[in-house]
């Protein structure tokens, strides 16, 4: 008696044998074959979905290095993020994913010059976080403050910097942690160097001051 496939192309649409073709190959450690069929995806399904195909699609570049494609899926997963409604996802929760997907996406740029082109969008999902203050945010803050800083946004950079480390130093304060003093008080530093590059020099006093602070013995 024959026995009939349960996975055989007649039994089902081209989007969902792509979808078992990309997933098998990624298991099989296949990434190449896994992208191109994660490609043929990419427009179908919903909002959500599509999201997790850039995801997918990113981290089979990535693990072939190839770190250009990459990032644009990234930022493409971050760009759905954003694109969702109410309905389909918390406001704070889709920014703050969208804020890792971007995140992503910068450092797979990392010292490339197309990395200009998509930091003013990054920018705008970091500032967008930032609305609420640092909490929980920190290691973002602390990320996009070095990043800006060493790509010559100065005003920017300070901000974060000096935000980050007065959360993460009421943190250590509050739990006497020495670890967190210490990164705070690297903080603190890095925000007195942007400030003082911004030429902010009140804030950069102050960054001074309570790096010095930290600084002590206890």
């Amino acid at each position: 008696m024959h026995e009939r496939s349960l996975i055989s192309s007649p039994e089902f649409s081209s989007p969902v044998s792509h979808l078992i073709d990309a997933i098998e190959a990624e298991a099989r450690g296949d990434f190449r074959r896994a992208s191109e069929h994660y490609r043929h995806l990419t427009e179908t399904g919903s909002a959500l979905d599509r999201i997790g195909i850039f995801q997918a699609l990113a981290r089979c570049h990535e693990k072939l290095g190839d770190l250009r494609p990459a990032a644009e899926s990234r930022r493409m997963a971050g760009k759905g993020y954003l694109e969702l409604s109410d309905d389909e996802m918390a406001k704070d929760e889709r920014q703050y994913l969208a804020l890792v997907e971007y995140r992503n996406a910068v450092q797979n740029l990392a010292g490339e010059p197309s990395l200009k082109d998509l930091l003013m969008e990054y920018k705008q999902v970091l500032a967008e976080n930032w609305k609420g203050g640092p909490e929980g945010l920190t290691h973002e803050g602390l990320f996009g403050g070095i990043l800006l800083l060493r790509v010559g946004d100065h005003a920017a950079a300070m901000r974060y910097l000096f935000d980050a480390s007065e959360a993460i130093s009421e943190q250590a304060t509050e739990r006497g942690d020495l670890t967190l003093r210490e990164a705070a008080r690297r903080g603190y530093e890095l925000a007195h160097e942007a400030a003082t590059k911004a030429g902010n020099m009140q804030i950069a006093q102050v960054a001074k001051v309570r790096a010095f602070d930290l600084g002590q013995p206890q």
